[in-house]
């Protein structure tokens, strides 16, 4: 067998389980009815059945992003919820802007932790969630804002209505039986990135939704294993079985995606996709900063259970070899019939990530998918490595 041969076959390979991934994960997700939308079926009766809810913000120098995004949080149209900002030993003027929000709302609560001795804030919101006065738990950080009012009922809507996990639901083939539906014990929500001039926030949208649509699709397909902490919800209940932060409590980041890994199930996880329900942040303001970011987001990527670490390198390694191959089998005899299974992926991805886009209310970046998939693939193959051979350089969260 000669060299062009055997890169063939690996890019045949490659390309074969993009598209299985594509077809047989994103798919479920971009065909995605989900339930009805949990906080409205019974608005009138919504004090009776909504559960008290604790919604818990770490921040530590938040000043302006509080004095900003605050008060959205505390005028969510919810019966029963209180807001847990646990100052983590601000420097700034967040004390004296927590203050002043206190006067006006009285369900704003602040727990100071001071000083501050380890890097991260999860000793920080391990305090938080001891002290939070209700079972069920939503979480958002201070420089997000909730789409709407509405936020919080639909978040939290579904720790009140029965919400179904099934792969069969997701492209509307099945009738199924009640016992399909259960009440959840954690519900991740999409977090997404407000649109702003420049190529720097297409890429970070970009990585941000394709991060979404995998931790949704495999959620939908019975493998959930990973949320992010500016928009999730869960049980306290569910935070004591596991153990909490104590497995990775040396690790500056995880706080919410190696709570999640830890604890989710197919048959206790539920997923958000009401556009009420986003919550917005703004993106990095640097090249610079969003590498920082990533890095320390990512690290926490190999403490992942190793059936998920498996099916994440498949569809990474994957990714890479199918855009890095094409180029040298150009110069093979292959060069014809690579370019037919690029175009074959492509379209299908296309088809795919379009629906996702409709469903994330995020459709201009459709434009853009055949550049940033391709950029997607270089990340991949410089950034991964990196993260994984030098985590000890990791830098706390503020």
């Amino acid at each position: 067998m000669n060299i062009s041969t055997l890169l063939f076959g690996l890019f045949t390979g490659a390309t074969l389980v993009q598209l299985a991934y594509w077809w047989g994960v994103f798919a479920r997700l971009a065909w995605y009815k989900g339930p009805s939308r949990p906080g409205e079926p019974d608005l009138a009766n919504m004090p009776k059945h909504a559960p008290p809810v604790s919604i818990l913000i770490c921040a530590r120098n938040e000043a302006e992003n509080l004095k900003r995004h605050l008060p959205a949080v505390l005028e969510q149209q919810y019966p029963n919820f209180e807001v847990l900002v646990i100052d983590d030993d601000s420097e700034d003027d967040t004390p004296a802007i927590l203050a002043a929000f206190q006067e006006k709302f009285r369900q704003l609560r602040v727990l100071r932790i001071s000083p501050k001795t380890t890097p991260g804030k999860k000793y920080a919101l391990a305090q938080g969630i001891v002290a939070a006065r209700h079972e069920h738990l939503v979480f958002t950080d201070a420089d997000c804002r909730p789409a709407s009012a509405l936020w919080l009922r639909q978040m939290a809507g579904y720790f009140a209505h029965p919400a179904l996990r099934t792969p069969s639901r997701a492209l509307g083939t099945l009738r199924l039986p009640h016992s399909a539906f259960r009440i959840p014990e954690i519900v991740l929500g999409y977090a997404p990135h407000r649109p702003a001039p420049g190529f720097l926030n297409r890429c970070i949208r970009f990585e941000t939704l394709y991060t979404a649509m995998q931790y949704f699709s495999f959620a939908l397909a019975g493998q959930p294993y990973m949320g992010v902490g500016r928009n999730l919800a869960w049980k306290k209940e569910l935070y004591r079985r596991t153990g909490g932060f104590t497995r990775h409590a040396h690790l500056p980041s995880g706080d919410d995606d190696l709570l999640v890994n830890a604890a989710a199930q197919a048959g206790n996880t539920a997923i958000c996709l009401v556009p009420e329900s986003f919550v917005y942040s703004e993106g990095a303001g640097s090249w610079n900063a969003w590498f920082r970011q990533k890095r320390r987001h990512l690290g926490a990527g190999v403490y992942y259970r190793p059936i998920h670490q498996l099916l994440l390198g498949g569809l990474a390694i994957s990714h890479i070899l199918h855009y890095f191959l094409i180029i040298p089998l150009q110069f093979t005899d292959f060069g014809t019939i690579c370019v037919a299974f690029y175009a074959l992926r492509m379209v299908s991805a296309i088809i795919i990530y379009s629906k996702i886009l409709r469903q994330f209310h995020d459709e201009r970046l459709l434009f853009w998918f055949p550049l940033l998939d391709a950029l997607l693939a270089f990340y991949s193959s410089v950034f991964a490595p990196l993260v994984f051979f030098r985590f000890n350089y990791l830098i706390s969260w503020k």
